[in-house]
């Protein structure tokens, strides 16, 4: 069973490719970032409420063929923002956190040759590169985030961001709930996903934690899709959409349509729910490789 303190400041010996973690103060945020393999540079960005642990079933399969990079978006897992910097940098908006990413990314020196998104994290990866932040050769999006949720988890989250979610209380308050209920096995159930005991526990220790908890929240609030979508007509990125068959949060048929016209864009589907990374992360490094190779033959 994982242990952490009440605010997330060091992984635990345990927690997934410790040994590959750092930190790196850039822009005020301190950043864990791990960094681990040889190869082209992969970039891996979680999405809402994750962190680095996302990826934990690939990194190992994949450290044989890429330089991977992976890191906590702000607020989120064990990167710290401190109150004052969210005022001044709004880095959980989708323009500021890519910003924010693609300034720890130049400060430590990452050129991404590809860049792969869970959920949100495909969002995030897009605006970076839209904005000019980075110029990878090819954007991968697992169970992306591309389309509105359904109307049974806006339902469900719209009441906790309703709230001024920026406040101290309603973080802790949500942590406390997150602690001292079910919620985040239902949330988890939700996902049409099937974890491990040990997955599961990963995400009640991050959810304990208020500064997690309200980077999740200010995230959700401050996405703009809309603007995103507009934006899209000038990525000269390729992108590979990978869906999930019982994916509850992001339906494949709905993805499907919002992805259309999307440059350069390709698509399968796989069998699995939201969290495909770490319920197939088999899926995921079969992917990632078969595109790794692919590039090689262009070259």
């Amino acid at each position: 069973m994982l242990s952490h303190p009440v605010s997330l400041r060091t992984p635990p010996p345990d927690w997934p490719d410790a040994h590959a973690s750092a930190f790196h103060e850039v822009g005020g945020i301190r950043w864990h970032v791990q960094r681990q393999g040889d190869g082209p540079t992969l970039l891996l960005v979680h999405g809402a409420g994750g962190s680095t642990h996302s990826w934990a079933g690939c990194t190992a399969a994949l450290a044989p063929h890429f330089h991977i990079v992976s890191l906590d978006l702000p607020g989120h897992g064990y990167t710290h923002v401190p109150a004052d910097v969210e005022r001044r940098r709004n880095p959980y908006a989708l323009s500021g956190m890519a910003r924010a990413v693609g300034e720890v990314l130049t400060a430590l020196g990452e050129r991404p040759v590809v860049a792969a998104g869970h959920s949100a994290g495909l969002s995030v990866l897009l605006r970076m590169t839209v904005d000019g932040l980075m110029t990878p050769q090819r954007l991968v999006g697992f169970c992306p985030a591309l389309i509105a949720p359904p109307a049974w988890y806006v339902a469900f989250v719209a009441p906790l961001l309703g709230f001024l979610v920026e406040s101290g209380p309603v973080a802790d308050g949500a942590a406390r709930l997150a602690s001292g209920t079910r919620l985040v096995e239902q949330m988890l159930a939700s996902t049409g996903s099937r974890l491990t005991e040990a997955q599961r526990a990963r995400y009640r220790a991050l959810c304990a934690t208020p500064e997690h908890v309200h980077a999740a929240l200010t995230m959700m609030s401050r996405w703009d899709l809309p603007a995103l979508r507009r934006d899209l007509g000038s990525l000269r990125a390729s992108v590979h959409l990978v869906a999930a068959r019982g994916d509850r949060w992001i339906p494949v048929g709905p993805l499907e349509r919002a992805a259309r016209g999307m440059p350069g864009m390709t698509w399968q589907v796989e069998d699995g729910g939201h969290l495909l990374p770490e319920e197939r992360p088999e899926v995921v490094t079969q992917t990632l490789v078969d595109i790794e190779r692919q590039l090689q033959e262009r070259r």
